[in-house]
């Protein structure tokens, strides 16, 4: 079995290959890197997806597409349900799963056991980064998927999501160190044509499926409507679908982008996406909307009583261990100290909102003493002991905490 290397190796490797290889064998390779139609920089703002409108947004800016959207879904679930999706306390509740790898296995676990106490409610939005994203659609589709989360997250391994390149006679360029070929079969497996008509009737009752992916040319995060998408009967929803998927998921540097082809005007380009973690590491719904807007809208006082649930599959803070004074250890106790301070900002941004809007906020992470294997390896061994605990914590009472890690009330 292939391995993936450590992730600080990777990134090492990645600029000695994307710098220092091209330099030397300029000659030989010219012509393997991906050619691609960018957006021109005047452009970029006026994309429009392939035969698509309305389906997604930049984050963090106010989306008039997005809001009146969310409108409907209110009126929507006034057909539906005079209560909407609000449980059995009155609340409407909302899911942000975070990205983390391999450690996906730890909110896999805190799905099954919550649906085992009989108290998971439906979820009016869902929202997924990275391998959030890959949770995202089958925790959206409620208790039924449960199974299928357990599975992938305590069986697969790093050959099932990634093959690494040979970067001398690579014929695709050198965009990454590995292909993902694995993990495109393997969304391919699970996220099947029932799964996207699922999505597709779950949208249309008033619910919403939000995955986020970083445009790299602009390095902003793009929040999709996946259940726009699989509603929308186009005959390319399904590939885009995956597609995003895929791309939510894919580290750069270690995994290719996803090349979504746009068009503006009668001209079509190919926009370049990578794993949404780029940008951040979970989001509500991106400060896209206003809530009290979207309740006058739809003729209500108010959108009614919220909580905000997040399974952030990272530590909250890492623990004290004494650095080695090399370039390895340097650089890898480094980018962990980035990721989990940017989560941790994340979760601030989200508590801020939460506030504003009145809705409770909820939160589980991933015990600081618990050991953690790297995020790049899929170890089904230690992925099974991180969803047993995420299983442990969801049954064993109350999990969640009602703040950002170190605040103060």
């Amino acid at each position: 079995m292939i391995r993936a290397p450590k992730i600080i190796t990777q990134i090492i490797l990645s600029s000695f290959f994307a710098i220092i290889i091209p330099l030397i064998l300029a000659g030989v390779m010219v012509g393997c890197v991906k050619n691609r139609t960018p957006l021109p920089p005047e452009l970029f703002s006026e994309s429009k997806v392939l035969g698509m409108t309305g389906v997604r947004t930049w984050a963090f800016e106010h989306s008039s597409e997005f809001e009146a959207d969310l409108i409907a879904s209110v009126k929507q679930e006034i057909r539906y349900s005079p209560t909407g999706h609000d449980d059995a306390s009155g609340h409407f509740n909302i899911l942000a799963l975070s990205g983390g790898g391999s450690n996906g296995a730890f909110g896999a676990g805190i799905l099954n056991g919550w649906s085992a106490t009989g108290t998971r409610p439906i979820f009016k939005i869902v929202t997924g980064i990275s391998t959030g994203a890959l949770i995202a659609p089958f925790a959206f589709l409620g208790e039924g998927y449960d199974q299928v989360l357990k599975q992938v997250y305590t069986s697969v391994e790093t050959k099932d999501i990634m093959k690494l390149k040979s970067f001398i006679i690579s014929a695709k360029g050198l965009d990454s160190l590995a292909d993902s070929s694995p993990l495109r079969e393997l969304i391919g497996k699970y996220v099947t044509e029932m799964v996207i008509r699922s999505v597709a009737l779950a949208h249309q009752t008033g619910r919403r499926l939000y995955i986020g992916t970083t445009d790299l040319d602009v390095g902003r995060l793009v929040i999709w409507n996946m259940g726009a998408i699989a509603a929308s009967n186009k005959p390319e929803a399904d590939n885009l679908f995956r597609n995003i998927l895929l791309a939510s998921a894919s580290i750069p540097i270690l995994l290719p982008p996803v090349y979504i082809p746009v068009e503006v005007g009668d001209e079509i380009y190919e926009e370049m996406h990578v794993d949404g973690g780029v940008a951040t590491q979970v989001f509500l719904y991106g400060d896209i909307l206003n809530f009290d807007d979207v309740a006058r809208s739809a003729g209500l006082s108010s959108v009614g009583a919220g909580r905000i649930y997040i399974i952030q599959n990272l530590k909250s803070l890492p623990l004290y261990e004494p650095v080695k004074s090399n370039l390895v250890a340097i650089s890898k106790k480094t980018i962990t100290g980035l990721l989990t301070n940017q989560g941790n900002g994340d979760l601030y941004r989200i508590y801020a909102i939460a506030q504003r809007e009145g809705i409770k906020f909820r939160l589980v992470f991933i015990p600081s003493d618990f050991e953690l294997q790297d995020p790049v390896n899929f170890d089904p061994v230690s992925m099974e002991k991180l969803f047993d605990l995420g299983y442990r914590m969801a049954i064993s009472g109350d999990p969640w905490q009602n703040h950002p890690p170190g605040y103060k009330e």
